[in-house]
């Protein structure tokens, strides 16, 4: 018999509920692996090109935030497809998830942006999405004037994730969490360092979430549970290819990770396997 009590694998409900949800409008969600850490959305065998979004290791940390402080109010700066804010939405039971996307990166954005609104809709009527930039259109997205819950995943710069914090500071709630997604994979550390220097505050501590597939970080504000919990697990986050790994697994072993992430998880995988790469990868 299943068990009614659903409080000890909330994270495996809420991606069965996501995966769920795209699977009803025609798509299939790409949970990340090996070959490819991201998760990507498919339709009809085809990568969708609108970004890419959360790994495992970042839903087990969101899962271990909303178990000890779980958020009523979350704000998520960059959609992509939707996947990452849908995660948020389905990890607290009637929260309210706002967020803001550009539209800029991948050819398909508008069409992972007008996915959102139909899952939305149908399946999280928590989540309102509003087209604009962070941070200057943060005003127009924002339903509330605190959160919970602050997800960056914008622009991958270190003077646009500057900016995002900046724009995201004075809307934190006395006791929230803001993640700042990507910033060991895309060498966003001088950024990072300037927030830790320069704009955390008093009762704030930040982390760096080594263990995560793409090198995230965070700044919990309140929450002391929390940072008792981060203490212990976190370490420090070097500079090194988060997506790749070559520091851990040697040059060779890298490369044949790049190539088996094109041939398996991109457009062009069909050419590398007519030029002899497919072989490369399987030596």
């Amino acid at each position: 018999m299943e068990s009614r009590n659903t409080n000890n694998f909330r994270e495996a409900v809420a991606i069965r509920r996501v995966i769920e949800s795209y699977s009803a409008q025609g798509y299939q969600v790409l949970l990340g692996n090996p070959d490819c850490l991201p998760t990507t959305l498919c339709r009809d065998g085809r990568t969708v090109n609108a970004s890419y979004a959360i790994s495992m290791s970042d839903i087990q940390v969101f899962e271990w935030i909303a178990h000890i402080s779980p958020w009523q109010r979350a704000l998520v700066i960059g959609n992509s497809f939707g996947f990452s804010t849908f995660i948020i939405a389905g990890l607290c039971a009637g929260c309210f998830v706002d967020v803001i996307d550009a539209e800029v990166e991948g050819s398909e954005n508008r069409l992972g942006s007008e996915l959102t609104r139909r899952i939305a809709e149908n399946d999280f009527p928590g989540v309102k999405l509003t087209i604009g930039f962070s941070p200057q259109d943060l005003a127009k997205a924002c339903r509330f004037s605190n959160y919970d819950f602050i997800f960056i995943d914008g622009l991958h710069t270190n003077d646009q994730l500057m900016a995002d914090f900046k724009g995201v500071r004075e809307l934190r709630a006395e006791n929230s969490v803001v993640y700042c997604h990507d910033v060991g994979m895309a060498k966003m550390h001088s950024g990072w360092s300037r927030i830790r220097s320069e704009l955390v505050d008093e009762n704030d501590e930040a982390f760096d979430l080594h263990f995560t597939s793409f090198g995230s970080t965070i700044v919990i504000r309140g929450n002391h549970n929390l940072k008792d919990v981060m203490r212990l697990c976190c370490g420090q986050l070097n500079e090194v290819s988060y997506f790749f790994g070559s520091k851990h697994v040697g040059l060779r072993s890298a490369f044949r990770m790049l190539f088996r992430t094109l041939i398996y998880s991109t457009q062009y995988g069909h050419l590398l396997k007519k030029l002899g790469f497919q072989s490369f990868v399987k030596t």
